[in-house]
C-alpha cells in the first residue's frame, strides 16, 4: 500500500530516530502477516465455468439406413449394421453420470435430436423455465447462458417438435462444431454425418429417424460461427429441399418391451378357424432397441408364403414401447397390446403404416412361459 507524507515535528534528532524506526517495525510486521499474496482474487462465475465448459466429447457415430426396398417389386435391399457404439471405460461412472453423460463436459447436441431425448437437455445443462414464444401455451422452454430450447407435444408426431437456438454458449457443440469455429469446420463435420449443405453455404438439413431437421448458422463478417438456429419441424417452401433425401436411421431408446424372434402370425389363423391364407411376420436379431422384421402372405392350401414387405429394421422410440421403421416410401409403427396380460413380454403385436396389415393383430406363441396352440 502506498505511504502518504507526514508532517514532520520539531523534535529532537534521538526522539524522532525512535520514532521511525517503531513505525517501520510496525508497517514491516502488517505487511509480512497478511498472508495474502497481491494477485490472488476470489473465485469468479468464469472459473467455474471452466469445470462445465471443458474438453469436448468424441465423435459419436450412428447407424445409417442406406438406399432402401420395402414391398416386393422393388430392387434388391442393401440392409445396414445397426450395431451400437461403444465407448471404452476406465472407470465405473456413478448414476448422474449415467444417466447425463454429458454431464460435466462440453454437451454434444447430435446425442439430443431424435427420439425426444431433447427433453433431458434441460437436466443436462441445469436449465431454468422460460416462455415459450413458438408454442405457446402448449410449449416448454428452458435456457441457460444464450442456449435456448423450446419444445411441444401437441404435434401429429409421438415424440413432438423442438426448436434449438444458440446465441452464443461454448459449452454446446454439435458434431464438435463449437461458437468461434470457422463455417469451414462444420461444413466438413456435417458432410461427414450426412447432413446436405444448401446453396447459402450456413444451412444444413438431413432426414433422421424420418424426421426433417435443419440448422442456420449466424457468421460473422470473418465466415467465424458466433450461433445458429436448429429444429425439427421446417415448414412451408423450405420443406422441398428435403424431397429425395435418404432417411437415416440412427440409434434408438431401449425396448421397454421384450420382443421375440420368431413368427407372429394372425391371431385368428391361431384359433382353429377355417382361415388359410394370412399375414404373418417373422421377427429376427433381437437387440436392446432394435429388431427385424419381414412380412409374408401365406396360403396354406397353396403351400405357399410370399414375402410382401422385405426385412428392415424397427427401431424403439419414444418411451420405449414402441417401434419405428422410416423408409422412403413406408412408415411402419410396431405397437405391442397387452391382451393376455405378459408384458413385458411382447406376445401380441399391431403394424400401421402398410394398409394390409393394418387392423390385424399378430401373436407369438412360442415364447417361454406364454406358450400357447
Amino acid at each position: 500500500m502506498r505511504e502518504g507524507k507526514r508532517k514532520k515535528k520539531r523534535k529532537r534528532p534521538f526522539v524522532w530516530m525512535l520514532w521511525l524506526m517503531i513505525f517501520s517495525v510496525g508497517i514491516w510486521g502488517l505487511t509480512a502477516c497478511s498472508g495474502k499474496k497481491e494477485d490472488e482474487k476470489p473465485a469468479s462465475a468464469e472459473s467455474k465455468n471452466a469445470s462445465v465448459t471443458g474438453d469436448s466429447g468424441g465423435e459419436q457415430e450412428t447407424a445409417q439406413t442406406s438406399s432402401e426396398t420395402e414391398t416386393v417389386g422393388e430392387s434388391d435391399r442393401q440392409q445396414s449394421d445397426p450395431g451400437h457404439d461403444s465407448v471404452p471405460e476406465t472407470e465405473e461412472p456413478d448414476a448422474a453420470q449415467q444417466e447425463n453423460p454429458d454431464a460435466g463436459n462440453t454437451v454434444s447436441i447430435e446425442n439430443y435430436i431424435v427420439n425426444g431425448e431433447w427433453k433431458k437437455l434441460k437436466d443436462v445443462l441445469n436449465m431454468q423455465p422460460t416462455e415459450s414464444g413458438q408454442f405457446g401455451e402448449t410449449g416448454e422452454a428452458f435456457e441457460t447462458g444464450g442456449f435456448y430450447i423450446t419444445w411441444t407435444n401437441d404435434m401429429t408426431e409421438d415424440d413432438g417438435a423442438f426448436t434449438m437456438i444458440n446465441s452464443g454458449n461454448s459449452s454446446v457443440n454439435i458434431y464438435g462444431v463449437t461458437v468461434g469455429d470457422g463455417i469451414g469446420t462444420a461444413d466438413s463435420a456435417f458432410e461427414e454425418n450426412g447432413w446436405t449443405a444448401l446453396d447459402d453455404g450456413r444451412q444444413y438439413i438431413a432426414v433422421l429417424n424420418g424426421r426433417n431437421l435443419a440448422i442456420d448458422f449466424d457468421l460473422d463478417e470473418n465466415q467465424v460461427i458466433t450461433g445458429w438456429y436448429l429444429c425439427n419441424w421446417p415448414e412451408g417452401d423450405f420443406s422441398e429441399n428435403f424431397e429425395g433425401l435418404e432417411n437415416q436411421q440412427i440409434n434408438g431408446v431401449p425396448a421397454k418391451v421384450n420382443v421375440y424372434e420368431g413368427e407372429y402370425r394372425y391371431d385368428l389363423a391361431r384359433t382353429g378357424l377355417p382361415i388359410t391364407e394370412y399375414y404373418t411376420v417373422i421377427v429376427e436379431n433381437v437387440t436392446e432397441d432394435s429388431f427385424d422384421f419381414t412380412i409374408y402372405y401365406v396360403d396354406d392350401l397353396a403351400e405357399t408364403r410370399d414375402v410382401v414387405f422385405r426385412t428392415h429394421t424397427a427401431v424403439f422410440e419414444g418411451d420405449g414401447t414402441y417401434a419405428k421403421y422410416h423408409g422412403q416410401e413406408y412408415e411402419l409403427e410396431f405397437t405391442f397390446p397387452d391382451k393376455r396380460n405378459t408384458y413385458p413380454d411382447a406376445v401380441d403385436m399391431q403394424i400401421t403404416g402398410y394398409e394390409p396389415v393394418e387392423g390385424l393383430t399378430f401373436c407369438n406363441n412360442a415364447i417361454p412361459g406364454h406358450e400357447f396352440s
